[in-house]
């Protein structure tokens, strides 16, 4: 399957499945008090940081370990399900026995058997996420798409259903546990013929070598947590439950933006390194292509999001009109950290990568505890903003250091203009500034036209030719 077929298919399921997240919001936000949905967005804050540990670092190891065989290969996928599987077990066991001291520990009140059901669903999800980068890693996008849809749709349905019944947080918990179980079921149905390979064939293929990749992994995703999470502890803490539930909504809006670029982000992520290896040319144009259309796309939503944040959401949930784009500045900052960093990931066993991410979260939460409890849910931003202003910095340098890739900087400039102008109509709201922002945007696309004029009218032609074959 090729590469547009790939995108395809993740941008189906994702989109689909972010579309039913987006049309859930005004169904929860109507059906749980704004100090109920706060509990529910702290728990998955909770869930957030619990699955990094949980996943171990493993999917960024499949993904980058080369082996020297397809069946060596399967049977790494093989001895990442074991592991997470196992780590997971003992997860759930540890929060039903020690719940009662695990939830004193919380800063805000919350139910027992939501604590149990999320370490449920964490368990199940944890595994679930080893299945799909199979998936991802042999080109089954089709799979993929089927599957992951079914558990969106199946969860989706389900919360709907037990909101209206009267179960609250814990409906939607109970939703997760139940999906994910059966997708979980279904997906290693698919797969198993292929993994099952026994151990007197291939032995472990987890070396200490790896072990210490995984570590540092999972140590700097604590760390991007901390400056993509930790902010939701010191909301809650500060200013309480019903402004969280605020934040978290103008949040999502902003998040939308990051999960219309995600089917890009998929396929490219489970090739980079590869590509790396076979063109570097190559690899700086697809980077390069990769970032503007995160640009262009971060630069759309700051046009829709904003109006469609008020027209779904109740009035008690509508903050001030800076706060949306501001978390959308976040957003592209965020692409940029993400897509200019594969140095960091090639050279040192990725050690580079947890040093950017610890001084940039030892920065954020500094800044978090003075200016949250200060200026609320706006020290928050600030603080989220000045943290990854400077873990994009140290990406991009240290990368180019150790990796040097000759990117056109001149070329990304009308990017980066275009999204300054419509970023700033969006915060100031001067007169007629939609106008300002679609004349802008539409400068963007003619721009962006030239630049890629070859490449896309070849990709039309691809199209069309195997239309007019049937």
């Amino acid at each position: 399957m090729n590469g547009l077929k790939q995108i395809a298919y993740f941008g189906l399921s994702t989109l689909l499945l972010k579309g039913l997240g987006f049309a859930l919001l005004p169904i929860s936000t109507r059906l749980l008090s704004p100090a109920q949905f706060g509990e529910l967005n702290f728990l998955v804050s909770i869930s957030a940081v619990m699955s990094l540990l949980l996943c171990l670092g493993l999917p960024e190891l499949l993904f980058k370990q080369q082996m020297k065989s397809v069946v060596f290969k399967q049977a790494l996928f093989r001895d990442a399900l074991i592991l997470c599987s196992v780590l997971s077990t003992a997860f759930v066991i540890a929060v039903v026995l020690f719940a009662d001291l695990l939830l004193n520990l919380l800063p805000i009140s919350v139910n027992q058997i939501d604590l149990q059901l999320l370490a449920v669903n964490l368990a199940f999800s944890s595994v679930l996420s080893i299945v799909f980068c199979f998936f991802r890693y042999y080109e089954m996008a089709k799979q993929f798409c089927y599957l992951a849809v079914l558990q969106g749709v199946g969860q989706t349905l389900l919360t709907i259903i037990l909101l209206y019944l009267g179960y609250g947080v814990t409906g939607v918990m109970l939703s997760g546990v139940i999906a994910s179980f059966i997708v979980l079921i279904l997906s290693l149905w698919q797969i198993a013929r292929t993994i099952n390979i026994s151990f007197k064939c291939i032995a472990w293929n987890i070396t200490p070598k790896n072990t210490l990749f995984l570590l540092s992994i999972i140590v700097s995703s604590l760390f991007v947590y901390a400056n993509n999470g930790a902010e939701n502890w010191y909301i809650v803490a500060s200013v309480g439950k019903e402004k969280l539930a605020q934040y978290y909504v103008a949040l999502q809006f902003a998040v939308m933006t990051s999960f219309t670029f995600e089917p890009i982000r998929m396929w490219w992520f489970s090739r980079r390194f590869d590509e790396l290896t076979s063109s570097r040319n190559h690899y700086v144009f697809l980077c390069e292509l990769s970032l503007e259309i995160a640009i262009t796309l971060c630069c759309i939503m700051l046009l829709l999001a904003p109006h469609l944040f008020t027209l779904v959401l109740p009035q008690n949930y509508l903050l001030n009109a800076w706060l949306l784009p501001s978390l959308i500045l976040i957003v592209v900052l965020r692409h940029h950290s993400d897509l200019l960093n594969i140095g960091c990931y090639v050279h040192y066993n990725g050690l580079f990568v947890t040093i950017i991410n610890a001084v940039s979260a030892t920065s954020v939460l500094i800044a978090l505890s003075f200016l949250v409890p200060k200026w609320g849910i706006l020290g928050a931003v600030v603080s989220l903003a000045l943290a990854q202003t400077l873990k994009t910095l140290l990406f991009v340098v240290i990368s180019q250091k150790l990796e040097h890739l000759a990117f056109k900087v001149h070329s990304l400039l009308p990017s980066w203009l275009c999204f300054i102008l419509v970023f700033s109509l969006s915060v100031t709201q001067v007169s007629y500034y939609i106008v300002g922002q679609v004349a802008v945007l539409i400068c963007l696309f003619a721009v962006l036209f030239k630049k890629y004029k070859h490449h896309i009218t070849g990709i039309l032609q691809r199209l069309l030719a195997r239309k007019a074959h049937g």
